[in-house]
């Protein structure tokens, strides 16, 4: 899985925001303001990776057990479907 091709992740001030830029792709209209995990996961879905990476990625970076993660990434993985962000 990945996010669509069709998208800016750019930090404005204080805020990381993932935005679709033209509607090829996705017929979401505006903008996800990114936590640093939510930043985080999209980085890592800039490129084709799996639920598992995601997991023990995001684990590994907060110094914690892939469980402590895995409900936080599944949420995040349908929030970004909802959206029509993600390309499964």
């Amino acid at each position: 899985m990945r996010l669509i091709e069709d998208h800016i992740l750019r930090k404005i001030h204080e805020n990381v925001v993932l935005v679709p830029i033209s509607d090829s792709e996705t017929d979401f209209k505006g903008m996800i303001v990114l936590n640093h995990t939510g930043e985080f996961l999209c980085r890592m879905l800039q490129k084709e990776t799996d639920r598992d990476s995601l997991i023990s990625s995001l684990a590994q970076e907060y110094e914690t057990k892939p469980e402590m993660v895995e409900a936080d990434v599944d949420a995040f993985l349908v929030e970004l479907d909802s959206c029509h962000m993600l390309i499964r």
